[in-house]
């Protein structure tokens, strides 16, 4: 985001300048921000239960149920006197396989695609709310500089993760400790989670990348393998294939943080950036 200098002029000269940014968190867009990682919490935990848990919890008694129904709809086609039983039993057993395997692979997209939106959910917040604090009016007052708010500069804003974290630090913006101790957001265990529900979202996303392999170094647990190979790397595929581990991804571990990054957001904080600035108005 380029700011300008209050003035007006055609000739473009950009300078790095030291700018002074004050924020404000109200209690009501708090509210807002938290609240909604309750409904999500909420919303996956009814899904669940209404839909996967029996699958989850009492395996041996949904393969029951399909073994039945396969009986039922191979029945017709199976005659004793000149039908193989070996063969109609093999049919059984696929036709229990298949659909058991459909229903897990379900299960796993359902996990990792609600772990993608709770991450974006987040990040768009954050976004959303780091933009229009920057750009505010009583900033650009204090350091004087019109900044350019046009559609394009929002969807360049911050666009990742790494260049949100990069901000942070910069800013050198702080969660306050039970103890009163100030300490850099970036170096909290809450950032940390966040960050790793945004390494899983991407990588299911996304598949192999750079994602991937940080996941990969920092929670290589995350990660199915028979003997020493990664399956992702063997279907060459996140989402067609249970590549990885959802029994050990928490969606509550991963909201929990999100909720607590907004609770534990000062009301007000302030910080400084280096930003490109055109001074050509100056130089007139």
């Amino acid at each position: 985001m380029v700011g300008k200098r209050k003035g007006k002029s055609n000739n473009y000269k950009i300078e790095k300048r030291e700018l002074h940014f004050n924020f404000y968190l109200d209690r009501y867009k708090k509210e807002q921000f938290t609240r909604i990682f309750d409904v999500l919490v909420d919303n996956h935990d009814r899904i669940y239960k209404a839909v996967y848990e029996r699958l989850k919890t009492d395996t041996d008694e949904v393969e029951k149920q399909y073994k039945e129904e396969a009986e039922r709809m191979l029945n017709g086609s199976f005659h004793p006197e000149y039908s193989d039983y070996g063969d109609f039993m093999e049919s059984v057993r696929d036709y229990v396989y298949e659909r058991l395997d459909e229903q897990f692979l379900m299960h796993y997209q359902f996990e990792l695609m609600s772990l993608s939106n709770l991450y974006q959910v987040f990040e768009q917040q954050l976004r959303k709310w780091l933009y229009e604090e920057i750009t505010h009016h009583l900033n650009e007052y204090i350091n004087q500089v019109k900044f350019n708010t046009t559609e394009d500069s929002y969807d360049t804003f911050l666009g990742d993760f790494g260049k949100l974290t990069k901000l942070f630090a910069e800013l050198k913006l702080t969660f306050t400790t039970w103890f009163g101790d100030e300490e850099l957001i970036v170096d909290t265990d809450i950032w940390r989670t966040i960050r790793e529900c945004n390494l899983l979202s991407n990588t299911y996303k996304h598949g192999s990348g750079h994602s991937a392999e940080n996941l990969y170094t920092l929670y290589p647990q995350y990660y199915e393998k028979v003997n020493k190979t990664r399956l992702m790397d063997l279907y060459r595929t996140t989402n067609l294939e249970r590549v990885l581990d959802v029994n050990k991804i928490s969606f509550e571990k991963y909201s929990n943080a999100m909720k607590e990054f907004w609770e534990n957001m000062k009301e007000h904080q302030s910080g400084k950036l280096m930003m490109d600035i055109d001074v050509s108005s100056e130089k007139e």
